[in-house]
């Protein structure tokens, strides 16, 4: 794998990791506003977290496209921890979004 291709695979995964965690904090946060029964908060930053969320989904589907084309020959540690991360945000997401559903039905 040439070195140019190996740093795009490492700013990939940087950016999944980076907006992944972003987006996990941002839900995070939102589920402590609805405690609050502070919804208009929780429900902004449910729409941060999901912009971040897209964001490194984004940077996913041009890692797949590049595995499409034949361009990924190997996969690190690195990239593995980024789509661990992806899917860990993505599962918390959802998960969270249905939370604040039931806080705002109490």
């Amino acid at each position: 794998m040439s070195e140019e291709l190996q740093e795009a695979l490492e700013e990939i995964s940087m950016l999944i990791i980076a907006n992944s965690g972003a987006a996990r904090s941002a839900a995070f946060e939102a589920l402590q506003a609805a405690k609050k029964k502070d919804f208009a908060q929780a429900d902004q930053l449910m729409e941060s977290a999901e912009k971040s969320l897209q964001t490194a989904h984004e940077a996913h589907r041009k890692l797949l496209q590049m595995d499409a084309k034949g361009q990924v020959d190997s996969v690190s540690i690195l990239l593995c921890h980024a789509q661990d991360h992806l899917m860990g945000s993505a599962l918390a997401g959802d998960l969270i979004k249905e939370m604040i559903l039931l806080y705002k039905e109490k």
